[in-house]
C-alpha cells in the first residue's frame, strides 16, 4: 500500500514540474491575454509551497518503510544474507573430511648399535624423522637375541632375560616389563607402546652373540630353540608373525668390527672368532632366517659399506657407530622400509 501511495506522489511531482515548464497553461491571464509578473511569481510560489509538502510526506513514508524493513527480535536475518559479491568465509566442515593418516608405528628391539646414542644423532630418532614415524626404541645395550644357558623360553611367572625372546614376551603380554626392565630405558618405552598399532617390527642382533661365543643354533634340537642364533630370530618372529599379523618385519644383520690393542687394529670380524665362527657367518645365518621366514631384511655387514676401509669414518671404537655411522645406518633403514619387499634380500644394492 505505501509503495503505491509513493508512486502517486511521484507522478504528481512529474506533472507539477511540467505545469511550471508550460506556464500559461495552467495559470490565470490579465485582461488583454498577458500575465503579469506579480500573478506568475504567485503561482510559481504556490506551486513551490505544494512541492515542498509533497517532498516532506514522501520523506515521511519513505522513513517509515526503512524503519518497519529493518530487522528485529522478532524478525530474525535470514541464512542468505551475504552478498554474491563476495565469497563468504566458512569454517571448515571437519565431519565431511577423511580421518588424517597415522604416522606408522615402529618398535626396535636391539643391543647398543641403537641403544648407545638416544639424541638427534641417534638411529632411532634420524629414523623417525626420515619415515615420519612414532619410533619406540626398546633395545637394551649388551644384550643378545639368544638365550643364556639355563633360561628357560617358557619360564614365564619368573621371566628374567633382556634378550629378544623377553622383549618379545613383553609385546605378546605374556611377560610383565616390570619384572626384569626396571632400570632400563627400554623399560619405560616398552610400557607406553600399544603393540597392536606396530606397522614395523625392527630385530637387531648378532653382536654380543657373536662376543659370546653363542651357537649358531642348537645341536640336535629345535631350529625354534632360542638358545641358538638362528632359533631365536625364528622363535621371535614366529611369536610376532602369531600376535600381530599385520605387521612387517626388518631383519637387520649385525655390522664390521675391529679390534685394537694398544692403540693398534689387530684383527677384525672377518677373521676373529670368539667360539661360534666369525661374524659373517652370522650375519648369514640373519640372511638365511629373513630368506625362510618371509621377512625384510638389511645385510649390514656386506652391503651397507662399513668395511675395513671405512672404519674409521662409520666405527668410534671398531664397534659402535659414529654419527655419520649412525646416519648411514638410519637411512638404510628408512629405505629399506619404504622401498624393500617381504623376502626380498638388500643383496649388492642396499636401498638409499
Amino acid at each position: 500500500m505505501k509503495k503505491k501511495k509513493i508512486t502517486a506522489i511521484m507522478l504528481l511531482l512529474i506533472l507539477i514540474l511540467t505545469s511550471i515548464l508550460t506556464g500559461c497553461d495552467t495559470t490565470k491571464t490579465s485582461s488583454d491575454g498577458v500575465k503579469t509578473s506579480e500573478e506568475y511569481e504567485a503561482q510559481i510560489k504556490q506551486l513551490q509551497d505544494e512541492i515542498d509538502e509533497l517532498k516532506a510526506e514522501l520523506s515521511q513514508y519513505t522513513a517509515s518503510d526503512e524503519v518497519a524493513s529493518a530487522p528485529g527480535p522478532s524478525t530474525p536475518l535470514q541464512p542468505e544474507t551475504v552478498s554474491n559479491e563476495t565469497e563468504p568465509v566458512s569454517e571448515p566442515d571437519t565431519t565431511s573430511e577423511e580421518p588424517e593418516r597415522d604416522r606408522p608405528q615402529i618398535v626396535v628391539f636391539g643391543d647398543s648399535i641403537w641403544d648407545s646414542a638416544r639424541d638427534e644423532t641417534g638411529i632411532a630418532y634420524l629414523l623417525s624423522q626420515y619415515m615420519n614415524a612414532d619410533v619406540y626404541n626398546c633395545a637394551i645395550g649388551g644384550t643378545r637375541a639368544t638365550l643364556k644357558e639355563g633360561e628357560s623360553p617358557d619360564k614365564f611367572d619368573t621371566w628374567d632375560s633382556t634378550s629378544l625372546s623377553g622383549l618379545v614376551n613383553v609385546a605378546i603380554g605374556v611377560v610383565d616389563p616390570e619384572i626384569f626392565l626396571e632400570g632400563y630405558i627400554a623399560g619405560g618405552v616398552i610400557k607406553n607402546i600399544d603393540f597392536s598399532k606396530t606397522d614395523y617390527f625392527i630385530i637387531s642382533y648378532g653382536l654380543n652373540d657373536y662376543f659370546a661365543g653363542a651357537p649358531l643354533n642348537v645341536e640336535g634340537g629345535s631350529s625354534w630353540d632360542a638358545h641358538g642364533y638362528g632359533g631365536a630370530l625364528r622363535f621371535a618372529i614366529n611369536r610376532l608373525n602369531a600376535a600381530y599379523p599385520n605387521a612387517k618385519i626388518l631383519l637387520i644383520s649385525p655390522n664390521y668390527c675391529q679390534f685394537f690393542k694398544d692403540g693398534v687394529m689387530y684383527t677384525d670380524s672377518n677373521m676373529k672368532d670368539f667360539g661360534g665362527g666369525s661374524l659373517t657367518i652370522y650375519a648369514n645365518v640373519c640372511r638365511n632366517v629373513a630368506e625362510t621366514q618371509n621377512t625384510l631384511y638389511i645385510d649390514a655387514y656386506s652391503t651397507m659399506g662399513i668395511n675395513i676401509y671405512t672404519a674409521e669414518e662409520y666405527l668410534e671404537d671398531g664397534i659402535h657407530l659414529t654419527a655419520k655411522g649412525r646416519e648411514l645406518y638410519a637411512k638404510a633403514v628408512s629405505s629399506c622400509l619404504k622401498y624393500g619387499k617381504p623376502g626380498q634380500v638388500s643383496g649388492n644394492s642396499i636401498y638409499y
